[in-house]
């Protein structure tokens, strides 16, 4: 490998390195971690910046590289990685329900890297994404949210309760976004400076976003990360309910081929049913799925979740019957 090479390789991973940790790296640091003298990684970050242009910020002795700063080297993909990339564009499609001027960019990068056919596929879900409506403001305020989040600056938003609908304000430092397949909905997670706690904001939500110029110093956010992991949506607290749900022979086999919480445990029944067993910090989200189930479900603990699960579908029978009207009939006849 001749000098040039090696330096071109280096000057790769030192941005990259540099990208990847927002609290930005010393020249020791970055020097132990690429194999080389402190000496010749200050030349290559030197480099980076007359030569290549890449924005760098020196805070106390550590390097940091701007949020939006365009990549240095381009990406390829194996055809396995590209196979993976590709059904978490489908993902993305469906849990999309309005146009993403971003997310269509993106894919259109992402289909230059990929291999065909998959790249016409992917070429195809851009085309999807074109004709969702257009919802400006909403996009405007996600992209606002985006920018406190990536460079640590807090955000003043305004939003609408849920209870009682009235717009309320607050002063947020974003940690983490969060998408929600109920509901096609994303979540911003982050320090709420009005309730002085971490709190949940459905991004949908919030009617006004502004990017402050108060700064705020990113935590550890792998504890949040667990809570998501042991919650069944993206609301989390500090309950503990053991659930007990009994599914029909008619569903066992859809229960069974699915992982659908890491908590979960999983019996076979008489007749071919199947008990599952999980716990939950919050029963929320999970009354929905269990609703979608109909009467292939029967919950057996805890109370709350069984009088919640009953009584909605009681008051959903009740309606019914009140609209049934015999075979044959049609409305209005």
């Amino acid at each position: 490998m001749t000098e040039q090479v090696r330096r071109a390789t280096r000057l790769v991973e030192i941005e990259r390195l540099l990208r990847k940790r927002t609290q930005g790296w010393s020249a020791r640091e970055l020097a132990e971690e690429v194999g080389y003298s402190q000496r010749t990684v200050q030349r290559d970050i030197a480099a980076l910046e007359s030569e290549l242009n890449v924005p760098l910020m020196l805070e106390g002795r550590r390097y940091r590289i701007m949020p939006d700063a365009g990549a240095l080297a381009p990406v390829r993909f194996t055809l396995q990685e590209a196979r993976a990339l590709y059904l978490a564009t489908r993902l993305f499609l469906r849990h999309a329900d309005d146009r993403d001027p971003d997310g269509i960019t993106a894919l259109d990068k992402l289909a230059n890297a990929l291999p065909e056919p998959i790249a016409r596929q992917v070429a195809m879900t851009v085309l999807q994404l074109r004709e969702r409506p257009a919802q400006k403001e909403e996009n405007a305020i996600l992209c606002r949210i985006t920018e406190g989040w990536a460079r640590s600056h807090t955000v003043a938003i305004r939003y609408r309760s849920f209870q009682d609908l009235s717009i309320r304000s607050t002063s947020l430092d974003p940690y983490l976004l969060e998408p929600s397949a109920t509901g096609a909905a994303t979540y911003v997670i982050g320090f709420s400076h009005g309730h002085d706690a971490v709190r949940t904001f459905k991004v949908e939500r919030i009617t006004h976003a502004e990017v402050t110029g108060a700064s705020f110093e990113p935590p550890d956010t792998s504890e949040i990360t667990r809570r998501l992991a042991h919650s069944w949506g993206v609301v989390f607290g500090d309950d503990k309910f053991d659930i007990v749900v009994e599914f029909s022979a008619a569903v066992a086999p859809r229960i069974c081929e699915t992982t659908w919480h890491p908590s979960q445990r999983l019996s076979m029944l008489p007749g071919g049913g199947v008990r599952m067993e999980l716990q939950l910090p919050s029963l929320l989200e999970f009354v929905p799925w269990v609703r979608s189930w109909g009467h292939d479900a029967m919950v057996v603990a805890p109370p709350e979740l069984l009088n919640e699960v009953a009584s909605s579908l009681q008051a959903a029978a009740r309606a019914y019957e009140e609209t049934r009207q015999p075979a044959g009939t049609r409305p209005g006849s």
